[in-house]
């Protein structure tokens, strides 16, 4: 494919010759490796994964104390069903076991997840696996008409954008690849869907990312409301399961049929829906399997999503339940596009808050506040009334006075000053069978 537009090109060339080596992590480059990696046969593709997997392995037994006593020192001739499946709730308390004993002098970077599904968390990730990871987002992008250097629209507000307080790098990463956040927010009311509408048109971008409720939300506008709006090229939406109705109501307002896009940063996973609906997988990234009961599921078969990354070394992700839920694509794809899928993702609609002046809010909004406050463990937002939230807390010892008054703070930012908002740390926080819990509870 060859990249339309002057921008695109002189930004590929530019990070390629200078971003890239600046910072040792070639995602652009592998983003183009990408396309012909996809286009190996299955034999071959799985020859390679099956080579990144014994490396991971070997290290593990090697250098890291969990698996060293489970392997016994070696990782030759272990399969990956040989292996336990773990998951957050069995690494967290023992996290030193989990991780190689020279990992600081390893080369990674700190990640954050803001916790859509409650469960916050703060990691390191090899700089090799944050690689492959980007390079793979790129790819699925490009695979509906955008092109890197593209004006991206960002909608709603996904805590792994770093939307909230972003660093530097992230801020001038954000300007190079012209990601435009002037219409990233919380609310999705009626009056706030209707401003984006008004303000998307001009921005003339080629890809809208965000929230599906949100993006949903200002499709409603348009349809209720008879407004225009120049559509982007491709709409690609995240964070919460794109529901068949605001499917459908996404392509009848803007004439661009959206696409799903289903990751986990923690562990490894990135996905994307095709025209057939499926979710591809970035087969480079992972090894993605559905289990019940903690053994394969056939395809067809609802289970538990475990993951394997094929770079992680500072903290390995081997069989690493991520507590969602997915059944298996059987096949090849009806697409044509070969590769491993999934049929479906199981997940929930975050609810909405709705506050005393009769807008909505997003449970999703919440996330970022919790990305500053590392001894929290899981959090739900319970709304009593509509001018009263108790946030319930599953703390960890550390927590205190100034991590609360970041969550008050936060929150006071979010619902404003006629909804009272108390913490309630130790109250209990029921798991779905996915292993998540709803964000938002209402009239609880």
């Amino acid at each position: 494919m060859t990249r339309r537009g002057i921008y695109p090109h002189a930004l590929a060339l530019f990070t390629q010759l200078v971003v890239e080596p600046a910072i040792k992590a070639p995602y652009l480059s592998t983003a183009d490796w990408l396309r012909d990696f996809f286009s190996w046969p299955d034999e071959r593709r799985r020859e390679w994964q099956a080579a990144r997997l014994g490396e991971v392995i070997a290290a593990a037994a090697r250098d890291v104390p969990f698996y060293r006593e489970l392997l016994g020192g070696g990782g030759s001739g272990v399969s990956l069903h040989d292996l336990p499946v773990v998951s957050k709730a069995l690494i967290r308390p023992q996290v030193d076991r989990f991780m190689a004993e020279d990992w600081r002098n390893m080369r990674h970077i700190s990640k954050r997840t803001g916790g859509t599904t409650g469960d916050p968390w703060q990691y390191p990730l090899d700089k090799r696996a944050w690689t492959q990871m980007y390079a793979s987002s790129i790819h699925l992008f490009e695979r509906t008409g955008y092109r890197y250097g593209d004006r991206v629209v960002l909608l709603g507000a996904p805590a792994s954008l770093g939307l909230d307080e972003p660093g530097v790098k992230t801020r001038l990463r954000r300007r190079l690849e012209r990601h435009d956040t002037s219409l990233a927010g919380y609310a999705v009311d009626r009056a706030a869907s209707a401003e984006r509408v008004a303000r998307a048109g001009p921005l003339a971008a080629g890809l809208w990312y965000g929230f599906a409720g949100t993006i949903a939300a200002m499709a409603d506008a348009v349809l209720e409301e008879g407004l225009s709006v120049r559509p982007p090229r491709a709409i690609v939406t995240t964070a919460e399961p794109l529901q068949p109705a605001w499917r459908e109501r996404i392509t009848a307002a803007f004439g661009v049929r959206p696409f799903d896009q289903y990751g986990c940063n923690d562990g490894g996973v990135m996905s994307q829906t095709c025209a057939r609906g499926r979710f591809h997988l970035a087969e480079n990234l992972s090894i993605v399997e559905v289990l019940d009961d903690d053994a394969p599921a056939g395809p067809g078969v609802e289970g538990e999503v475990a993951v394997t990354n094929l770079h992680a070394r500072v903290l390995p992700f081997l069989r690493y339940k991520t507590g969602d839920r997915a059944v298996l694509g059987e096949g090849t794809c009806p697409c044509g596009t070969p590769g491993a899928t999934l049929e479906r993702v199981g997940g929930r609609q975050v609810d909405r808050l709705e506050l005393p002046d009769g807008s909505h809010l997003s449970g999703l909004s919440f996330g970022a506040v919790f990305m500053r406050t590392p001894h929290v463990r899981r959090w739900q937002v319970v709304q009593e009334t509509p001018s009263l939230l108790t946030v319930r807390l599953d703390v960890e010892p550390g927590f205190g006075a100034e991590e609360a008054e970041v969550i008050a703070r936060g929150f006071r930012v979010r619902v404003g000053d006629a909804v009272r908002v108390q913490l309630n740390p130790g109250a209990p926080i029921e798991r779905t069978r996915g292993g998540k819990h709803r964000l938002v509870v209402r009239g609880a």
